[in-house]
C-alpha cells in the first residue's frame, strides 16, 4: 500500500495542511494510518473519500451534511438536493434582482450624486414603516425608477401605500402602460388584480384587450378588470362590458352593471340590444343598467320585459322603469297590474295603487 503524508496530500489536492487537520478533527477525513513519529498517513481510499468530500462541497453542502451523506445509510440524497436547489434558486433570484437594479441605475442619467439619491429613494420605498414608504412615493413619483415602483406594488401590504404607489406609476406617463401590461400575466392573481387597478388609473384605450382577457380570470381579478374598463371608457371598453353582461359570478356581474350604469347616453343603444338575449341573466342585468342610465329611450324595451317569462327579469324591468319615471314609464308599469306574485305587487306599489 502506498501511504502519503499530509504534505503530499496537500500538494496533490491544493488543500492546506490546516484544512486537512480540520477534516481530521471533525472526523470527516481520518487518515487510515500513523507513522512512528505520529505523522498522518493517508491510504488510497482516504484520497477517494477526500475526492467525494470535494465533490459534495462543490454542490454547496456543509461539512456536517457531507459527513452524514458519506456515513449515514439513511441519509436522503433526494431531499438534500431539493433543499440545495431551493437555496440556489433563491440566490439566483437575489442576484438577478441585484443585476436588474444595477442596470436601472446604469440607465439613469447623472453622476454619483444622482445614483446615491436614487438608491436612497428606493430604500425608502422598501422601508419597514408604511408612512416612510407613503411619503417616498408621494414626494418623488417620477424620480423613483418605474421598475422599482412596480416591484414595491407587487408586495405592498398597506392599501394606502399601494394607492399612492399606483399614482406614482401613472405619473411616469407613456412608459407606464407597457410596463404594467407586461405584468398582467403574472402567476399571482393578487398581482394581476393590482395591475388591472393600475390600468384603470392609466385609462389608456390600448389597455382594453388585456383587461378583456382578465374578465375570465379569478373572480376578484375579473371584477377589478371590469371596473378598470369603466374607467378607461371608449367604444372598445363599452363593447366589451356590454358583451360581458350576465356573465361570471355575482361580484363580476354587479361590477359590470355599475360600470355601465355610469357610462352615459352612448351606452343606451347597445345595452337595449341585450334585452333580447336568450339568457335571463343578461336580460336582467341589461334592465338594471338601463334603470341606472335613466334614459327615456329605454322605456319601450323595458316595457316589453315586464311580461318576461322570468320573474327576476320582470322585477328588474319594473324597478328600472320606476327609476326612469315619466308618463310612458308609468303606463308600462301599469300593464303589469294584476300580474301574479311579486310582479303584480311591485307594479301596484310603483304606480301608487
Amino acid at each position: 500500500m502506498e501511504w502519503l503524508r499530509i504534505g503530499e496530500v496537500a500538494r496533490r489536492t491544493g488543500l492546506t495542511h490546516r484544512t486537512l487537520r480540520h477534516y481530521d478533527d471533525l472526523g470527516l477525513l481520518v487518515p487510515s494510518g500513523r507513522s512512528d513519529g505520529d505523522y498522518r498517513l493517508y491510504a488510497p481510499e482516504d484520497l477517494d473519500r477526500l475526492l467525494a468530500i470535494q465533490h459534495l462541497k462543490s454542490l454547496g453542502m456543509g461539512l456536517d451534511e457531507i459527513g452524514r451523506a458519506l456515513d449515514d445509510p439513511a441519509f436522503d440524497a433526494s431531499e438534500a438536493l431539493a433543499r440545495h436547489v431551493a437555496l440556489v434558486e433563491g440566490r439566483i433570484a437575489a442576484e438577478q434582482a441585484l443585476l436588474a437594479r444595477l442596470r436601472r441605475l446604469q440607465a439613469a442619467p447623472g453622476g454619483w450624486d444622482d445614483v446615491l439619491e436614487t438608491i436612497a429613494l428606493t430604500e425608502r420605498l422598501r422601508h419597514p414603516d408604511a408612512w416612510v414608504r407613503f411619503r417616498a412615493a408621494l414626494e418623488a413619483p417620477t424620480a423613483a425608477p418605474l421598475a422599482d415602483l412596480l416591484d414595491v406594488l407587487r408586495g405592498e401590504p398597506e392599501p394606502g401605500v399601494r394607492e399612492v404607489v399606483t399614482w406614482a406609476i401613472v405619473q411616469h406617463g407613456e412608459p407606464a402602460l407597457g410596463a404594467v401590461l407586461a405584468e398582467v400575466g403574472d402567476p399571482d392573481p393578487a398581482v394581476r388584480r393590482q395591475m388591472a387597478h393600475v390600468l384603470g388609473k392609466v385609462a389608456d384605450p390600448r389597455a382594453v384587450p388585456a383587461l378583456v382577457d382578465l374578465l375570465s380570470d379569478d373572480p376578484e381579478v375579473a371584477a377589478k378588470a371590469a371596473f378598470a374598463l369603466g374607467q378607461v371608457g371608449g367604444p372598445d371598453a363599452l363593447a366589451a362590458l356590454v358583451g360581458a353582461l350576465g356573465s361570471g359570478g355575482s361580484g363580476l356581474r354587479a361590477t359590470i352593471v355599475t360600470a355601465l350604469g355610469g357610462w352615459g347616453p352612448e351606452a343606451v343603444a347597445p345595452v337595449l340590444a341585450r334585452l333580447g338575449s336568450g339568457s335571463a341573466a343578461v336580460r336582467a342585468d341589461a334592465a338594471e343598467v338601463l334603470g341606472a342610465l335613466g334614459d327615456a329611450r329605454a322605456v319601450p324595451g323595458l316595457g316589453a320585459r315586464v311580461a318576461d317569462p322570468e320573474e327576476d327579469v320582470r322585477i328588474t324591468a319594473l324597478m328600472a322603469l320606476g327609476s326612469i319615471g315619466g308618463p310612458d314609464a308609468g303606463e308600462a308599469i301599469r300593464t303589469a297590474h294584476g300580474a301574479a306574485g311579486r310582479t303584480g305587487a311591485l307594479a301596484a306599489r310603483l304606480s301608487g295603487a
